[in-house]
């Protein structure tokens, strides 16, 4: 994941959305039926200062709906747009 996508946010990214990238990333590690959660995943965040903050648990939890809200809407593109006009109309 990273190597097809770091062009797209090397330069202009918040630390929230590395974050969110770092999951997605590890999104394709987890074995099996398994998914991602706040229980077998943390992130190691370094900064210019050598100072190292590590996520894990709760403090997951944000970052883990962000990618799910995120792969929902990636999911939603590649739905046909008839299919999108639908449900619009429906709510």
């Amino acid at each position: 994941y990273l190597e097809k996508h770091y062009e797209t946010f090397a330069s202009d990214c918040s630390t929230d959305e590395l974050i969110v990238h770092a999951l997605q990333a590890l999104v394709g590690c987890v074995s099996g039926d398994n998914e991602l959660t706040k229980d077998n995943a943390s992130v190691a965040i370094v900064s210019g200062s050598d100072k190292v903050k590590i996520l894990e648990g709760d403090e997951l939890t944000t970052f883990l709906e962000k990618l799910e809200m995120k792969n929902d809407d990636d999911a939603g593109e590649d739905e046909p747009e008839e299919a999108k006009e639908e449900d619009a109309m429906e709510t």
